[in-house]
């Protein structure tokens, strides 16, 4: 658990990168070579700005799997997980507020653009965000 593996020669070779959790993680994006962020179980949110070399733990109260994380632009990301979780951030990730919706079911699927997003979750759900 927590486990973070990480290559440079195109998957020939892999290191274990120290994540600071025991958490399952699910989901790693990384906006460029050296930001990214990781998300996992009872809420985990993992952020490096050094290629993972040094992961730190993103404050967050929220108890629920986190499943997926897509960042639309440098600045806004999203992040779904079970219980219909979507927490959203607008701060390149720094910090995350959960947004209402109907649906309860998991999500475990997302990708963002600027103006339009898709999440899919458990029996088929599909929720589309357009701005």
């Amino acid at each position: 658990k927590g486990l973070i593996l990480a290559t440079d020669d195109g998957g020939e070779t892999w290191k274990v990168q120290a994540s600071g959790t025991d958490k399952a993680l699910y989901n790693v994006d990384f906006r460029d070579g050296k930001e990214g962020y990781a998300v996992g179980g009872k809420g985990t949110i993992l952020r490096t700005e050094n290629g993972g070399e040094l992961w730190e733990k993103v404050a967050t109260n929220f108890p629920s799997a986190l499943m997926r994380v897509d960042f639309a632009d440098d600045r806004n990301g999203w992040i779904v997980g079970h219980g219909g979780s979507i927490l959203r951030s607008s701060d390149k990730g720094k910090t995350w507020q959960r947004q209402e919706i109907a649906a309860k079911g998991n999500l475990y699927g997302l990708y963002m653009m600027k103006k339009y997003g898709w999440a899919v979750g458990a029996g088929g759900l599909i929720i589309q965000y357009q701005k």
